[in-house]
């Protein structure tokens, strides 16, 4: 699609999203941007223009990373239910396999809490069997059991590509060492529940996992956590404008404050980034 210019240019747009993240027909999707301005007036409207037509249509990120972004925004911000499946059944056509639509959830039960994941495991559950012609579905693998020792050294190996952390027992205990002053007692929770067993698991890669945390940082207003966040995902592969294109996203989805207080972080960082020695890209 090109770069809408018009209402007009910023409906057709629109309708074509809408019409992908329903997996349905453009006529369809007109038939429901007309119910939306009915139903909600200028907030329809700009839902389906701003939103669709000028949000979900931009280059820099990719529609599955966007629904990615969005369900985890919805489940962040909590008691949304109804968006939670829309948005499921959206990812699922953007490219999000029920795995990874899953492990978003297992992701945020540590960043946005176990109430909120749980809650919306429920919506997700009831949209896969709804697809499934309602059919119920299959008891779920629990989490891989590891003693103390192995959830170390996990998550050890997830704070080398989070924070960049060089090999060798020195740059292990400064890290550790750092750890301990910004946690205290609850830092071998960090490192080994978190790190060692959240973030190591393999059902969703790193690079999500930093989208995610992002997300969720920025949703809930964490800009020092962002911070040390921005830099991680810069480690797993997300391109500087594929962060900004993540906060952009929320300009729609959480406000423009929340949005735009993630953008400055996150430009802050890239700044700090670029004046360190070594560290710019």
């Amino acid at each position: 699609m090109t770069t809408p210019t018009t209402q007009a240019d910023r409906r057709a747009t629109a309708l074509d999203v809408m019409a992908k993240l329903r997996a349905g027909r453009v006529d369809n999707a007109q038939a429901g941007a007309e119910n939306t301005e009915r139903a909600w007036g200028a907030i329809g409207t700009f839902a389906c223009d701003f939103t669709m037509g000028e949000l979900w249509s931009r280059p820099d990120l990719s529609r599955r990373d966007r629904s990615m972004v969005v369900l985890t925004a919805l489940v962040t911000l909590g008691g949304q239910p109804m968006e939670v499946r829309v948005h499921t059944r959206g990812a699922l056509n953007h490219g999000m396999t029920r795995e990874e639509v899953e492990e978003v959830l297992v992701h945020l039960s540590a960043y946005a809490g176990f109430p909120r994941a749980i809650g919306s495991f429920r919506e997700v559950q009831e949209v896969f069997k709804a697809l499934d012609g309602g059919k119920e579905q299959p008891a779920h693998e629990p989490a891989e059991r590891k003693d103390d020792a192995q959830r170390r050294r996990d998550g050890l190996d997830v704070a080398r590509t989070l924070r960049d952390l060089a090999s060798g027992a020195e740059a292990e205990s400064a890290y550790l060492e750092g750890l301990d002053q910004r946690f205290g007692r609850f830092a071998p929770l960090t490192l080994n529940y978190l790190l060692g067993e959240v973030w190591a698991r393999p059902q969703l890669s790193r690079r999500d996992r930093s989208i995610v945390s992002m997300t969720s940082l920025a949703v809930q207003g964490r800009m020092e956590e962002l911070r040390i966040h921005v830099e991680g995902a810069l480690n797993h592969g997300v391109t500087r404008d594929e962060i900004e294109e993540v906060f952009g996203q929320l300009l729609g989805y959480a406000g423009w404050p929340t949005g735009y207080a993630a953008l400055r972080t996150a430009r802050a960082a890239f700044d700090e980034l670029d004046a360190a020695p070594g560290k710019g890209s």
